[in-house]
């Protein structure tokens, strides 16, 4: 099975991706109280902390598997304006929020036979 989107639905599917994967640090952020809890903001923190990730991955190989938690730690202290036991809480909350997602959502895809059913 092949699927190819491009031009304006690609960029709403893209966009669509963005805000569902923004919502639990978002949620976890407004919980948490920190100073900036918008999900632009809970967006750019991803971002950031996957780019933080990539240059992380490319200097230290290996050794960034250890080191993306604090990444993503810092972008939120730092974007969302967290504390540091604020941050682990927003991410404690993101991945509860994320662990439900797969949960209720993921329920829906099985995959047999090296395909996909929906």
């Amino acid at each position: 099975m092949n699927l190819s989107i491009s031009g304006l639905p690609a960029i709403i599917v893209q966009v669509g991706f963005i805000i569902v994967f923004s919502a639990p640090i978002w949620l976890g952020a407004r919980i948490v109280g920190a100073k900036h809890p918008t999900l632009i903001r809970s967006a750019l923190a991803l971002i950031v902390g996957g780019l933080g990730t990539a240059a992380i991955a490319a200097v230290g190989g290996g050794f960034a598997l250890l080191l993306t938690p604090f990444v993503f730690l810092i972008a939120f202290q730092v974007v969302l304006g967290t504390s540091f036991l604020g941050s682990i809480g927003l991410a404690l909350i993101a991945l509860a929020g994320y662990a439900a997602m797969v949960h209720f959502i993921g329920a829906a895809f099985t995959v047999s036979n090296g395909g996909v059913n929906v």
